[in-house]
């Protein structure tokens, strides 16, 4: 994979595909924990390119939708919040780049006109694996290289399915079977023990789901909203005997204070001796607000992909930046 570096970018006109898919409420960013993963990179991008074109996508919107803007980026991006200079004039920002069709199409033409504005691109979106015009298709049409996050991403999670620390426990919750099975049923081939929680655990015992015997289904309360302490009990020693631990997805109803076993869950592993990987949007909203994000080894921006990386050793994205 290539990656960013001065020659590269020196005097150039840079695309660079940040990851802009923030939660925003009233015309404000309110979580920035995956723009200020980038902002190293387009600092750097300011500092040595001529200008620097910016583009993402934010939610999934059928055409335009002013509720999608990029603006609130624009405004974070003024008011200081990522911690860097901004030349005037240097930077300038592509609008939502799903109002375009041909972005989640893969549409040649748009990947074609999106090139025309730059002569190298850096994809610093590490969460944005599916294949898209930006991500996979700009690569092939324009000198290209990884930013430092997303370098960084590949490297720790690579390490991690290649050489993980053992014992190493993997922590999966959420709500989608369909989407976390497949990692729970990868992980428990490399993992010691993989501990299940959140609604998929009530899936897979509801449909009788046949697991490996190191994959632990936690019992749930008895209303289905969070692992029952008897599980929290069960899970605790393996989890301090742990020298790898990987977290993705809530392991109950996080959003009513009542529920609190996620918490005890988030203070065991951090107060552990193990390497903490943690992943996922709602995860790293929530063990955020509980003020122990920083208690964390590393922290993806994707969690989506950091699954989806940890199955197949590689993504859409990264192949496009061979």
């Amino acid at each position: 994979m290539k990656l960013l570096d001065e020659a590269l970018i020196s005097g150039k006109k840079v695309l660079l595909r940040l990851d802009l898919d923030v939660p925003i409420e009233n015309g404000r960013v309110v979580d920035d924990f995956r723009l200020l993963a980038g902002m190293e990179t387009l600092g750097f991008c300011l500092d040595h390119a001529q200008s620097v074109i910016l583009m993402g996508h934010i939610g999934r919107p059928q055409g335009e939708d002013p509720d999608l803007t990029v603006r609130p980026i624009v405004k974070w991006l003024e008011e200081g919040f990522g911690h860097i200079r901004l030349p005037e004039g240097k930077l300038h920002i592509l609008e939502n780049l799903r109002f375009e069709a041909g972005e989640d199409d893969c549409d040649q033409k748009f990947a074609s006109e999106l090139a025309s504005f730059g002569d190298v691109f850096i994809n610093e979106a590490f969460a944005s694996h599916h294949p898209s015009a930006s991500t996979t298709l700009l690569p092939k049409l324009l000198p290209h290289g990884a930013g430092f996050t997303f370098a960084e991403e590949v490297n720790t999670l690579e390490e991690i399915r290649e050489r993980p620390q053992k014992p190493f426990v993997a922590i999966i919750g959420g709500v989608k079977i369909e989407d976390k099975l497949p990692a729970v049923l990868a992980l428990a081939k490399i993992a010691d023990a993989v501990l299940v929680g959140g609604k998929i655990a009530d899936e897979i015992k509801l449909e009788n789901t046949q697991v490996p015997p190191n994959v632990m289904v936690g019992k749930l309360t008895e209303d289905k909203e969070d692992i029952a302490d008897e599980t929290v009990d069960s899970w605790q020693p393996l989890i301090e005997r742990a020298r790898l631990i990987i977290w993705n997805g809530p392991l109950g109803r996080v959003e009513d204070e009542k529920y609190q076993n996620s918490r005890k869950i988030a203070q065991i592993i951090t107060t552990s001796n193990a390497k903490t990987i943690l992943g996922g949007g709602d995860t790293i909203t929530y063990v955020d607000e509980l003020g122990l994000l920083n208690k964390f080894s590393f922290v993806s921006t994707g969690g989506g992909a950091m699954l989806e990386f940890l199955i197949k050793g590689t993504l859409p994205s990264i192949e496009a930046l061979e």
